[in-house]
Parts: C-alpha cells; sequence; structure tokens
C-alpha cells in the first residue's frame, strides 16, 4: 500500500514537472521571446561577446536591404520608417505647393532641393499660385533598400488621391480643380548617413509609375 502511494506521489510530481516543461519550451510561437531590453547594452552590439535581442526576419523584396541597415543602424525600425516616410509626403506636397523653401531644405537632398525651388521661382515669375490637398494616402509600401558605402536608402512606393489647382495672378484657374481628385503612383526614395548622428532623412529621389 504504502508503496503504491510512493509510485503515484512520485508519479503526480513528473506529470507536474512535465507540463511546466511544455509550457515553456513546447509552444508553437515559432521563435523564443527577445531577451529584455535591461540586459542589452547598445553600445556592444555587433561586438564579440555581445549579446544582442533577438527579432523577426524582415520580409519582402527589400529583405536583405533592411537588414543591412538595421546593422548599421540598431535604431532602423521599417515600421516606424513609413510612418515617417508619410508625413514626410504631406509636409513636401504641401510646402512645395506653398512654396515654402525653407521647410523644404530640412526635407530634401541638395539636388532634389534645387530642382524644387527652381520649379517655385519659375511658377513665381508667371504670377501663378499652388493649392494641393491630399485627401488621403491609400498606401505606402518599401519596395526596396539598401546599405552602401555608409549611406541607407530605401524607396517607398506611394499611392495617394490628390487634388490640386494652379491659378495666375489675376485668380484665374489655369490647370487642375480641387474639386476633382486624382490618384497619383510615385516613388521616393530618402536616404541617410548612417555614420552620421544625425537621425532624421531626406528626399534623394522622386519617379512617376
Amino acid at each position: 500500500m504504502i508503496d503504491l502511494l510512493t509510485i503515484l506521489i512520485f508519479g503526480g510530481i513528473a506529470v507536474f514537472f512535465g507540463f511546466k516543461l511544455f509550457t515553456v519550451l513546447g509552444r508553437h510561437e515559432g521563435h523564443m521571446e527577445a531577451p529584455s531590453s535591461d540586459n542589452v547594452s547598445p553600445a556592444g552590439i555587433g561586438m564579440p561577446g555581445s549579446t544582442s535581442p533577438l527579432r523577426p526576419a524582415f520580409e519582402g523584396p527589400a529583405a536583405a536591404g533592411l537588414e543591412a541597415i538595421a546593422a548599421a543602424d540598431s535604431r532602423f525600425d521599417p515600421n516606424e520608417f513609413v510612418v515617417g516616410a508619410k508625413r514626410a509626403y504631406r509636409m513636401i506636397v504641401e510646402a512645395f505647393a506653398a512654396g515654402d523653401r525653407d521647410a523644404l531644405s530640412d526635407l530634401l537632398a541638395p539636388d532634389v532641393l534645387k530642382r524644387y525651388v527652381s520649379a517655385i521661382d519659375a511658377r513665381d515669375k508667371r504670377g501663378e499660385t499652388v493649392k494641393s490637398e491630399i485627401d488621403r494616402i491609400k498606401s505606402a509600401d518599401i519596395t526596396e533598400a539598401e546599405h552602401h558605402s555608409g549611406t541607407a536608402r530605401v524607396k517607398i512606393r506611394f499611392e495617394a488621391e490628390i487634388a490640386t489647382e494652379t491659378r495666375d495672378e489675376t485668380g484665374k484657374l489655369v490647370s487642375g480643380d480641387l474639386a476633382n481628385l486624382a490618384k497619383t503612383v510615385e516613388y521616393w526614395t530618402f536616404q541617410r548617413k548612417t555614420t552620421s548622428s544625425d537621425p532624421n532623412w531626406e528626399l534623394s529621389s522622386v519617379s512617376v509609375a
């Protein structure tokens, strides 16, 4: 009787610990949880013997480039980047329409800024004013990414609905109409020196689909 009771007790203990091991190691989550950031020194990432937080691999056509950028800049996050790029898209479109050169100078690479300012100057000489209203940005998707010679570049495909109109110095409508939305598809490339302490990105090229 005593032997049977002992077997049952130790059998119950074995089942209990077996269940606990399953709940810790047998979860079908696909990956282990990342260690707490409190145990990771940002300055030690990439150094021999250092411990880096685990994260899911990037996916999609730009995955390799995103991995390269993240390796050079541990703060880089594609999702946050897209959110910031959408804000920049609105700011640049609105600043260009308003002829706000100062706002554009903080957002555009020198070559792009030169072209935008030239277009604004030509418009001013004609006495024209432009208004642009973005109804919505339907999508913003990263299509390409690379890190080369200390510079990160990310290309985003923007699909938006925008209304634009141009009027002459008398207020007469020259082109466009704010009452009519037009679908636009453009590819914007942003770049940043990963060796710089400046976290801001700048628009380096624009192409139409």
